[in-house]
C-alpha cells in the first residue's frame, strides 16, 4: 500500500508528469508523421487522396472508438494500469505498420496504434485531476501539449531528414522501440495511486457522482461541444494531414518546403502552449478567465484561416503559423470541461469530449480528402478544389464559434474561476 500526500508536489509530482508527457509526446507523433511521409505512402501504394486520408484517419477511429470504454476503465482501474496495458497494443501496431505492403495491413496498424495511444492524454489529465490541485489544471494541460507538439515537431524535419536513409518503415521501427520505453515508464515509473484507499474515500465525499447521460446533457458540456467536434477536432485534421498537402498543392511547395513549414508550425504551437503555461496562473489569479483567452484565440484562428485561404502568396505560410498559436486554445477548453465534474467521474467526463474531437477528426480528415477528389471529378482545378473545401471548412467553423459565443452560459458554481 502506498501513501502520498495529495496534492502531489516536488519531484514526485515532475516524475509523473514527465512520464505520461512522454507517452503524449509518442501519441502525437504518431498522429502526425502521415502529414510528412504523405507522399511517399501515395508514391509507393499508389492510393487518391481520399484513401490516403482514410488510412490516415483509421488512427482517429481507433482513437474514438477507445474513449468510452476508457474512461471506465481510468475511474475503476486508474490511470496507470489502463494506460500501460494500451500502449503494448500501440507497440503491435506501429510494428504491423512498419511491415505491412498494402493498404489494407497499413489500416490495421494504424487502427491498432489509434487504440494504443487512446489513453495517453485522458490518462493524465485523469490523473492530474485527482492528483493535483485545481488551479494547477490549465498549467498542467498546457504543459502536456508543449511535449505533444514536440512530438509532432519531431515528426517534421527530423523524418524529412532521415527517410532517405531509414524510409517511412524505419521511422514506425523506431517509433515501435519508443513506445516499449513508454510503456516501462508508465508501468514502473509511477506510484499506485490508484489502489490507494485514502484517495477512494475522499472520492466518496465529494458532490454527487455523474453518469454517462448526466455529463453528455450538462449546459457547459453542451456549450462546448460544437468547438470540440468542428474547431478542435478540424484543426486536428488540418495539422496532422492536410496542411502537408495544401503546402505542396496550393502553395507550390517541395516536400522539403512543406516539411519546414510543418516545423516552424508546431514549433510555434509549442511555444504557444509553453506561454500558457507561464501565463495562465498569473492571469487567472488576477481574476482573468480562462474561457475569455480561449474565446479571443478562436477569434484569430478563424480570421488567420479566412486570410490563409485567400492569399495564395510565397509569405501566406505565416497566415498559417499564426493559426497554429492561436489553436492553443483548444486544448484550455478541453482542460476546463473536465473540471466542471467530480475528480471521481474525470476519466468519463474526460473521454466523452475526447471521444467528440476525435469523431469530429476523423469526419473532417476523411471528409476534407473526399470533397478535393468530388471536386477534381467535377473538373475543378485541384488549387480550387483545395480552397473551396478550406472555405467551407471555415464556414462550418464559424457557426460553430458562434453557439460557444451565444450558448446560455453554465451554472457559476461549477466554474468557478475558469
Amino acid at each position: 500500500m502506498i501513501h502520498t500526500q495529495l496534492p502531489m508536489r516536488g519531484a514526485l509530482a515532475w516524475r509523473v508528469f514527465l512520464f505520461f508527457a512522454f507517452a503524449y509526446f509518442l501519441s502525437y507523433a504518431f498522429r502526425a508523421v502521415n502529414a510528412v511521409i504523405a507522399p511517399e505512402l501515395i508514391s509507393d501504394l499508389n492510393i487518391s487522396h481520399s484513401e490516403l486520408g482514410l488510412l490516415s484517419s483509421a488512427y482517429f477511429v481507433g482513437f474514438a472508438l477507445m474513449q468510452i470504454p476508457i474512461g471506465m476503465a481510468l475511474d475503476h482501474f486508474g490511470p496507470r494500469r489502463t494506460e500501460s496495458a494500451l500502449l503494448l497494443i500501440a507497440l503491435v501496431g506501429s510494428a504491423i505498420f512498419a511491415y505491412a505492403d498494402s493498404l489494407w495491413g497499413l489500416t490495421v496498424g494504424r487502427l491498432l496504434i489509434g487504440i494504443g495511444v487512446s489513453a495517453c492524454l485522458m490518462a493524465a489529465f485523469t490523473a492530474y485531476r485527482r492528483w493535483f490541485a485545481v488551479e494547477q489544471q490549465s498549467q498542467l494541460a498546457s504543459g502536456m501539449l508543449v511535449f505533444g507538439t514536440a512530438g509532432a515537431l519531431v515528426t517534421t524535419i527530423p523524418v524529412q531528414m532521415a527517410l532517405p536513409y531509414i524510409g517511412w518503415r524505419g521511422a514506425f521501427f523506431i517509433m515501435a522501440i519508443l513506445v516499449g520505453l513508454a510503456f516501462i515508464g508508465i508501468r514502473l515509473g509511477i506510484p499506485k495511486l490508484d489502489d490507494q484507499p485514502a484517495a477512494k474515500q475522499a472520492n466518496i465525499n465529494e458532490e454527487k457522482s455523474f453518469g454517462l447521460k448526466d455529463i453528455l446533457i450538462h449546459p457547459f458540456f453542451l456549450r462546448m461541444l460544437p468547438i470540440g467536434i468542428v474547431n478542435h477536432g478540424g484543426f486536428l485534421a488540418l495539422q496532422t494531414l492536410w496542411l502537408g498537402p495544401w503546402m505542396i498543392e496550393v502553395l507550390g511547395y517541395s516536400s522539403e518546403t512543406s516539411a519546414t513549414v510543418l516545423f516552424l508550425f508546431n514549433g510555434m504551437m509549442l511555444l504557444g502552449y509553453a506561454f500558457n503555461a507561464w501565463f495562465l496562473p498569473r492571469a487567472n489569479s488576477k481574476g482573468f478567465k480562462t474561457l475569455n483567452y480561449v474565446k479571443w484565440l478562436l477569434a484569430v484562428g478563424l480570421l488567420s484561416q479566412l486570410l490563409g485561404i485567400y492569399f495564395s502568396t510565397p509569405l501566406s505560410w505565416i497566415l498559417w503559423i499564426i493559426l497554429a498559436v492561436s489553436a492553443t486554445g483548444h486544448i484550455l477548453g478541453q482542460s476546463t470541461v473536465i473540471t466542471a465534474f467530480p475528480s471521481r467521474n474525470a476519466g468519463v467526463a474526460a473521454t466523452s469530449y475526447n471521444l467528440l474531437i476525435f469523431v469530429g477528426a476523423f469526419i473532417f480528415q476523411w471528409g476534407i480528402g473526399w470533397g478535393i477528389d468530388l471536386a477534381a471529378s467535377l473538373g475543378i482545378e485541384k488549387v480550387d478544389a483545395f480552397k473551396q473545401v478550406f472555405f467551407i471548412f471555415l464556414l462550418i467553423q464559424f457557426f460553430s464559434y458562434l453557439w460557444f459565443l451565444f450558448y446560455p452560459k453554465p451554472l457559476k458554481h461549477h466554474l468557478a474561476g475558469l
